[in-house]
């Protein structure tokens, strides 16, 4: 895989089990984001979605229920523009998304061999809501300098 067009990492979560388990390699779902309107505040999260570029590849995070570690699980690609994704979009907690390929997936029947979150980036890069972060942000670089350092390095796990 091609490490080169990562540019970003995303927290996903699933009530129950593994998020976008069922997903193949070369397989395509609609990554959700979620639209919080708890507290009345907009929260850009969908000028966000609206504006990750095509083609962009993203790493998704997750904590499923009953595990005590964050994971990294996927790599997909946005496979759309925002413009022709949002016309899909309908309201509700989950309706926003974008179209995405899958690249990478972890081997959920072995979850000892899954890459730990931590472990692989190193440093906090910040899980606290649903946007996805570039992986370029200050708390990854004051750990790996570079993007091409944190890419060589994932390219190593996710190859």
């Amino acid at each position: 895989m091609d490490c080169s067009r990562l540019e970003y990492i995303k927290n996903v979560n699933d009530e129950e089990d593994w998020a976008y388990e069922s997903s193949p390699i070369g397989s395509y779902f609609q990554l959700n984001f979620k639209k919080n309107n708890d507290t009345g505040v907009n929260t850009g999260v969908d000028t966000h979605v609206f504006n990750l570029p095509k083609g962009s590849l993203i790493i998704l995070s997750q904590k499923p229920h009953g595990y005590d570690y964050r994971y990294l699980t996927h790599v997909v690609e946005l496979v759309n523009e925002g413009s022709e994704d949002k016309p899909q979009w309908k309201t509700g907690t989950w309706r926003i998304f974008r179209w995405v390929k899958v690249h990478w997936i972890a081997d959920f029947t072995n979850p000892s061999r899954i890459p730990l979150d931590k472990k692989e980036m190193r440093a906090e890069w910040g899980l606290f809501d649903t946007k996805a972060k570039l992986l370029s942000s200050p708390n990854l670089m004051s750990q790996w300098g570079s993007i091409d350092k944190l890419r060589a390095h994932l390219g190593e796990v996710f190859n």
